[in-house]
């Protein structure tokens, strides 16, 4: 009897071998991404790294948000449209920090239209250009507070060393700064909105930033976040 459970198993394994199944867990690209920043990790904290994933997946999986990924997109380092988050070029991401405050800015502005019921300024009546950019900059400011604060909690929480944060958490200057950045903000919304009275005029179909070309042209190269 045992030589013939033996004999089954060998079959088996020898089946899935030869059908060519790949029994190896499979890393989603969040815990590739991860792990790419883990490379900067001193090896006292390395362990930190499996916190980090718990942490961030939990919040993701706990309120059903859609993230997905794309390895390269210019312009923006993450956008949220009316089917999902998507983060873009996290491998040229300076620390785990800008991934982590991306991560939390575009889920915030998911929260902010599906949560709390606010409306999207880029949805709406585009003519009055003042109005939607003040609407937009308090979505932006908001997203910016919430992202901030869940990367300090998220250290806090973990016990992270001061030291080790303020070189692997840090913020890259562009983020540290954001709030001041207004007037820049504006000349970037002004030319989207532009972009966007154009598809309107051309008679394409426009409901959503995902329908804008900086967009668009990414969106059969997704990929599964988690």
């Amino acid at each position: 009897m045992k030589y013939l459970i033996r004999k089954v198993l060998l079959e088996s394994v020898t089946n899935l071998e030869s059908s060519g199944h790949d029994n190896t867990p499979k890393i989603s690209n969040f815990d590739r991404l991860v792990d790419h920043f883990k490379q900067s990790f001193p090896i006292d904290q390395k362990e930190k790294v499996s916190e980090i994933k718990n942490f961030v997946k939990n919040y993701i999986q706990e309120n059903n948000f859609t993230i997905k990924f794309l390895n390269a997109c210019p312009g923006y380092s993450g956008v949220r449209t009316r089917d999902q988050i998507i983060i873009c070029s996290p491998m040229n991401m300076i620390t785990i920090g800008d991934f982590l405050y991306t991560i939390f800015h575009e889920i915030r502005h998911e929260e902010q239209m599906t949560k709390f019921k606010l409306e999207n300024p880029l949805t709406g009546d585009l003519e009055d250009f003042e109005k939607l950019y003040d609407e937009y900059w308090n979505l932006e400011l908001d997203a910016d507070r919430f992202a901030k604060q869940m990367v300090a909690k998220l250290v806090i929480k973990l016990n992270i060393p001061i030291e080790f944060a303020k070189s692997q958490f840090k913020l890259s200057s562009y983020i540290e700064n954001y709030p001041s950045m207004s007037r820049m903000v504006e000349m970037s919304l002004r030319q989207i909105i532009d972009q966007i009275k154009q598809i309107k005029k051309s008679g394409e179909e426009y409901s959503d930033i995902a329908d804008h070309p900086m967009v668009k042209r990414y969106l059969d190269k997704l990929e599964d976040f988690i």
